[in-house]
Formats: C-alpha cells, structure tokens, sequence
C-alpha cells in the first residue's frame, strides 16, 4: 500500500480519537484521564502484537532504539498534557483546529533540520495558517474567549508546538536511525504510561505536601469514551508510523496529510457537542485548510 494511504487511514482514526479525547476530558481530571487512556491503548497494542504472533521480536531492542522511545514519551506526554488542558474547557471546533497548525511550524523547523525548502507557494500557505490564529480569535471573542489571553488557548497553542516537535523527532527516529516501527511503537506505548504515572504520583504528593495549597484538579469521573481514546491512537499511529517509515517520505508532507482529521473532527466533534458560532469558525478553519493544501503543493 502507498505511503499515502497510511497516512489518510491514520487521519481518519484520529478524527474519532479526537472526538473521544474531548468527551474523556470535557470537566474531568486531566492526568487520571490520560493513564486510563494509554494504559488502554497500550494493552489494545500490546495484545495485537500476540495475537500476529510478533511480541517476541518487538521486546528485543537496542540501547538506541530505547532511547529515542523514551524521548519521544516524554514530548507526547507533555503534548498531550496541555492539549488535554485545553480541550477541557475550549469548544472542540475551536482546539481541534488550533493542533492541526502545528504542520506549519514542521515546515519552519524541517527547513533549518532536513533542508526540506519550502516554494514561494508553500511559504503563502505558512502565512495563510497563522492567518487562521487570527480568524479564530474573531471567532472566539463571540463566546467571550480572549483568544490571546486565554490559558486554555495558550495549552492548545503549546501542545501544538511540542506536536511539531514529535513530528519532526519521528523523522528522525524513522528515517535516519531506521528504528523498526512495532518496537518503537511498543516501548512509546510503555513509556507514556510510565510517564502519566510518575506525574500523577508527583501530583498527588505535591497535593500532600502543600498541605491544600497546591493547584486543584478536578474529581475524575469514568467515561466509556476513556478507552477508546487509547486504542484509537494505537491504531492511528501505528498506520502513521508504518507509513513514515517508507524511505524518503517528507515529514513536512506526511504531518500536514494527517491533520486533515481536523475536517472531520469538526464537522462530526461541533454535531456531538452542539457547539454554536459555528460559521465563523467554519471560516477560520477554511483559512488553515487553504493553508495546508498550499503546503502540499
């Protein structure tokens, strides 16, 4: 199968994941949410790798395949923190969107990295993203949302840039150290939910601690959407993986491919949760998109 069509696959599972992701967190504990996900998603993988019969040669891996593992945990886990953050109290039709620019800061940094050099076309479409920040923030000041202002916003925005940042470690991990894709997959899955762990043990003793005065989370309440969340990523990025790993794939390319989720996202995300304002956010992610088809041009 094309290298492409891992890539479109990967983005249509994680349009679903997306709309679980939000109905997980929606008023819930952030960092209880995000154990109970991975741990689900990474049981999900680790038992279909038992089931193909490839968990023993997965398990088997280099000091450097286990370290680029464990660093790209590490900025996952601290994306997805603030994109839980804000997708906590941000409409959905308007986080979702904000994520799906960091493919514009891919091309800055691919530029510098990978001498990936973007056209006079590719670089009106940088332009036309960050245009879309602007719309976006017209957009939000009609449901009272500073749109600069905004912690909420200010966590979708981080969790896009260390989103950019995986990206781009994912060439590197892929293309230039040519890490098989199951194992790296199998020890990323492990080391998200090490991470997730250690942060809500510190969490809770920081609590105890502080003796009250630490900052309070929320009650964490169970959802069914909670393990959908996790196994939907599994799959999402094991097809997003399995096609990056293809020779000479551009990660400037593949990442933009992937973040036309955010169509589908919205479209079916905005219906869920009966968001309004939705014309004008329709307008401001038209703006991104019109971006990202430059980009691939």
């Amino acid at each position: 199968m094309h290298w492409t069509c891992w890539i479109l696959s990967s983005a249509v599972v994680l349009a679903l994941y997306d709309i679980s992701k939000k109905a997980s967190v929606k008023d819930n504990a952030v960092l209880p949410t995000l154990l109970c996900s991975t741990l689900f998603g990474c049981a999900a993988f680790i038992a279909g790798l038992a089931v193909a019969g490839r968990l023993n040669a997965v398990v088997q891996a280099t000091a450097q395949v286990i370290w680029l593992s464990v660093a790209k945990s590490v900025i996952v886990s601290a994306s997805w923190v603030f994109t839980f953050c804000a997708l906590r109290t941000l409409p959905i039709s308007i986080a979702t969107p904000i994520r799906a620019s960091a493919p514009a800061l891919v091309f800055v940094v691919a530029f510098f990295l990978y001498g990936e050099v973007p056209d006079m076309v590719q670089f009106a479409g940088m332009i036309a993203v960050f245009a879309g920040y602007f719309v976006f923030s017209w957009a939000g000041r009609h449901e009272g949302i500073d749109f600069f202002r905004s912690r909420a916003v200010w966590c979708a925005v981080a969790g896009a840039f260390l989103s950019a940042c995986s990206s781009l470690w994912d060439k590197y991990v892929f293309q230039v150290c040519c890490a098989p894709v199951e194992t790296v997959q199998f020890l990323f899955q492990i080391g998200l939910v090490a991470v997730y762990a250690l942060l809500l043990g510190a969490t809770a003793l920081a609590k105890v601690f502080a003796h009250g005065f630490a900052p309070q989370d929320r009650r964490f309440e169970w959802r069914w959407t909670i393990p959908c969340v996790g196994i939907l990523l599994a799959g999402s990025d094991w097809l997003y993986f399995t096609g990056l790993a293809v020779p000479e794939v551009p990660i400037s390319v593949a990442s933009l491919m992937r973040r036309f989720s955010v169509v589908v996202t919205f479209v079916l995300g905005a219906r869920f949760f009966h968001e309004t304002n939705l014309l004008r956010k329709a307008a401001a992610l038209a703006v991104i998109m019109l971006g990202i088809v430059l980009l691939c041009l």
